[in-house]
């Protein structure tokens, strides 16, 4: 996922970038999860959390564009 189809993802479910997952309602939760089954994600195999707040992480990474995902870009 690039840093445009993240942005698009929060703009469609009306989510700020950097907003708190804890403060969406439960319709942008549901939007959140649409778009996760969309893109077939799934949380991680030890996660301690929803489904929905590790994709709600994930685009919030993707959509501010972290260091981590620059240098994980550079080094491929």
């Amino acid at each position: 996922m690039d840093k445009l189809t993240a942005r698009a993802i929060l703009s469609d479910c009306n989510i700020n970038v950097a907003q708190d997952f804890f403060t969406l309602s439960s319709a942008q939760v549901e939007c959140l999860l649409d778009h996760a089954d969309t893109h077939k994600y799934r949380k991680p195999k030890n996660a301690n959390g929803s489904r929905g707040r590790y994709f709600h992480a994930y685009v919030q990474r993707k959509a501010r564009g972290d260091a981590q995902d620059v240098h994980d870009a550079l080094n491929k």
